[in-house]
């Protein structure tokens, strides 16, 4: 198995583990990165994306860096794959995601059950979905 893949499934089972432990803030972490790293991980798996190309390709890119490169990517195969409601769900909930992750590493909040447990849920759900849609 792929060391990206398998920390991506490292990730989603240290996201419950988390929440299990009243670890809030921590879990929606590894929610996220659960998704990115499957990303990433589909890109080089399925399109055939090298993990060097895409450093060149962010590197050279205007609208941000790896994150967004990768979700934009994402965004675009999902619309033109499966249609507009498809990449409506998709986009909002890995958007949502992303910004549950940057508020519970950054800003003075607190993280709640109620948050974690969404964010956990919404990795869950976009995790399927690439597995399901983007699986060799």
């Amino acid at each position: 198995m792929s060391k990206l893949r398998e920390k991506s499934e490292f990730n989603i089972d240290a996201a419950q583990i988390l929440i299990d432990k009243y670890l809030y803030a921590p879990s929606v972490h590894c929610s996220y990165y659960s998704c990115f790293q499957l990303m990433k991980f589909t890109m080089n798996a399925y399109f055939g994306v090298t993990y060097d190309e895409l450093r060149q390709k962010v590197s050279v890119s205007t609208s941000g860096g790896t994150h967004t490169f990768v979700i934009h990517f994402f965004n675009t195969e999902v619309r033109k794959n499966f249609g507009l409601t498809d990449y409506t769900e998709f986009s909002r909930k890995i958007k949502d995601l992303k910004e549950f992750r940057e508020s519970s590493d950054y800003d003075d909040v607190e993280i709640t059950i109620d948050k974690s447990t969404r964010a956990l849920q919404y990795a869950k759900d976009l995790r399927h979905y690439i597995q399901k849609n983007f699986n060799k």
